[in-house]
């Protein structure tokens, strides 16, 4: 089964790379919202940031942060929220490659 990481449009921080390697997971909780706030609004804004120059709303809540490196070599994040669904798909594929999935590429 190949392992693949989906995203809803072409984010500038994937810069093109087809396939890419989880090499970290962290989590971040919700009352790190809080606490962390300028810390995660810039993570957040490099993150969600569309080839439109809007940005996705992340909510409150738990979530894992997952860190990649592409098949160009360069690193870039994404996160997840925290769930069984996720937590399965991605916890235990540290150092597994992933076919990067965009579904749209005109947003």
């Amino acid at each position: 089964m190949v392992n693949k990481i989906k995203f809803d449009c072409n984010y500038p921080k994937l810069c093109n790379q087809a396939h890419a390697k989880l090499v970290w997971i962290d989590e971040i909780r919700d009352c790190d919202f809080i606490l962390k706030y300028p810390h995660l609004k810039a993570l957040f804004e490099y993150d969600t940031k569309r080839p439109d120059g809007k940005f996705y709303n992340i909510k409150r809540g738990d979530y894992l942060l997952l860190l990649f490196v592409g098949d160009k070599g360069i690193m870039f994040s994404t996160v997840r929220r925290d769930n069984p669904s996720n937590r399965s798909k991605y916890i235990n594929k540290i150092g597994k490659l992933f076919d990067v999935e965009v579904k749209s590429d005109n947003i």
